[in-house]
């Protein structure tokens, strides 16, 4: 920024006082959804206006909001809404840092130090079953959980 330009105060930004029409398909799209004439309504704004704001970030996905500076008062009357106070801000910003820092954090699990149950890491003998001692039924069921029909 030159020293004129901090002279002069802030640099002028363009502002439209309302989004600019939109195509008359998109308008039937957007209003095909029961939700923003709801939304509209509890904002307080103007159907048509909400409609063709829709339609202007649609149509300028790379568009950002503005972010709009107003004295409390303005934003009381024309909100109807108390603006909150430098330290309802702040402890919002530390609630939404703390949690940010909690999903970040280490879950307090640490990794097992041993293995519970020693798993031979070269092969073994195969377990034998001694079929004289198994009850055949047992046996049969083990085969049709571990077999299951396709049928």
């Amino acid at each position: 920024m030159s020293e004129q330009d901090e002279n002069q105060g802030p640099l002028p930004v363009e502002v439209l006082d309302k989004a600019p029409p939109i195509d008359p398909a998109l308008r039937a799209k957007i209003l095909a959804d029961p939700n923003v004439a709801k939304i509209a309504a509890e904002l307080n704004v103007p159907l048509e206006d909400y409609v063709n704001q829709i339609g202007y970030y649609i149509n300028n996905p790379d568009a950002v909001p503005a972010l709009a500076i107003a004295k409390d008062e303005d934003i009381k009357k024309h909100f109807g809404v108390d603006p909150p106070t430098f330290a309802q801000i702040e402890a919002n910003l530390k609630a939404s840092n703390d949690a940010f820092m909690a999903g970040q954090a280490p879950s307090g699990f640490t990794a097992h130090k041993k293995n519970t149950v020693e798993i031979p890491t070269s092969g073994g003998s195969q377990v034998e079953v001694d079929t004289e001692k198994t009850d055949p039924k047992l046996l049969d069921a083990v085969k049709k959980g571990r077999f299951p029909s396709k049928g």
